[in-house]
């Protein structure tokens, strides 16, 4: 089994006119995109072949971007024109892909990465450069990997190389042993186990940095835009670091070749209610999707397997008797079922009933069909049974 990483490089280039054909390069590289989105969007194209046909030629005689980075930008657009594809078809107001300093991919046609001398050639405008890659303590486990395809990214004050690389690693074998997972905004994480995941203080650091933004929104000086910014790049890393300290914690507490169990959340910010502006904020900024990837590919390291199910019904059926119904949901964290009376934290019930869906224990029809189950925003509570991590 082939496990995917990237590893992220910091460039050091040889020459402040390298970095002006990076810069030019990316300009060009916008322009490719944004003319593919544009003739997609008009002509109502999605097929890569035929984009390519309309597109290639023109852009190679309008700009002096290599033919292989044209090849790429055009990908790049054609998936940016299905994704807008997708979103329409649930209901959301689209317009046309647009960008100004995109990512550049390269693919192995348009550059090389040596491990031994830590250098890469980049094709760019004008030929190919030649750059070091700086090895730090989080790259170093990547060195002498496979790689695959490569993002040119630019940082605050450096350009970084985001490199695909393979890891092959044996196949799991199942356990039989099932855990489902409820995710949510209150508790990130709560298993069928009955652990809970997720710290208190997370919540309040992020409320910190957020209030502090708020102020400085308001003040509206140079300085304290400067100030905004180092905040939101604060922000970004602690949720990205919860993340990983999450989805490290969930798949270390399972043995190779155990299951665990998601919801498939795709959509739900375009399906569940959330009342007031705070609650509103919180399930825009929860990164669900970004926790299930990192879940991915560390099972994958482990011989953990991870599996995917229908969401809905999974906070309003009792594991009791069965009986789904929304007013079973008294509260954020509180389940009561008003048929037999069976009452715990909800969260835990979900779990439950994830992964006794994933087992065929339960119908996926509900008697009473309604929207998707919205996640957990509510204010923190003391769960029922005793808490984990």
């Amino acid at each position: 089994m082939i496990v995917q990483q990237t590893a992220r490089f910091r460039l050091v280039l040889a020459s402040s006119e390298e970095g002006e054909r990076i810069v030019e390069t990316v300009r060009q590289y916008a322009e490719a995109f944004n003319a593919v989105a544009l003739m997609g969007w008009k002509a109502r194209r999605l097929n890569d072949v035929e984009l390519h046909h309309l597109t290639y030629y023109p852009l190679r005689k309008r700009l002096d971007l290599p033919s292989q980075l044209v090849i790429s930008a055009r990908k790049k657009a054609t998936e940016a024109l299905e994704s807008v594809k997708a979103l329409a078809k649930r209901g959301r107001a689209v317009s046309c892909p647009k960008t100004l300093k995109p990512s550049i991919r390269f693919d192995a046609r348009s550059y090389r990465l040596d491990w031994k001398t830590g250098t890469v050639w980049l094709t760019l405008i004008g030929g190919r450069i030649e750059a070091s890659v700086r090895r730090d303590r989080h790259s170093a486990q990547f060195w002498g990997l496979k790689t695959a395809s490569a993002e040119l990214v630019r940082g605050k004050k450096s350009w970084f190389l985001h490199v695909v690389v393979e890891r092959e690693v044996p196949d799991a074998k199942p356990t039989g042993k099932i855990i489902g997972i409820d995710r949510g905004i209150c508790r990130p994480a709560v298993t069928s186990a009955g652990k809970y995941y997720g710290n208190r203080r997370w919540r309040d650091h992020e409320e910190r940095l957020l209030s502090l933004k708020r102020m400085l929104q308001a003040k509206g000086t140079r300085s304290a835009a400067r100030h905004l910014d180092r905040i939101d790049d604060r922000l970004a890393r602690f949720r990205r670091d919860c993340d990983h300290v999450l989805s490290k914690a969930l798949v270390g507490s399972c043995e190779p070749g155990d299951t665990l169990v998601f919801e498939d959340l795709t959509g739900i910010r375009d399906r569940a209610r959330a009342r007031g502006p705070t609650n509103r904020r919180r399930l825009h900024a929860w990164s669900f999707a970004r926790l299930g990837a990192l879940v991915e590919y560390k099972a994958a390291l482990r011989g953990v397997l991870v599996a995917r199910i229908d969401p809905r019904d999974t906070s309003r059926r009792c594991p009791e008797c069965g009986h789904i119904e929304a007013r079973n949901r008294v509260s954020q964290s509180r389940f009561r079922c008003v048929q037999c009376g069976f009452s715990r934290n909800s969260d835990l019930v979900a779990s439950w009933n994830i992964r006794d869906r994933h087992e065929g224990l339960w119908s996926p029809v509900s008697k009473e069909p309604g929207r998707v189950n919205g996640p957990n925003a509510g204010g923190l509570e003391q769960p029922l049974a005793s808490p984990g991590l």
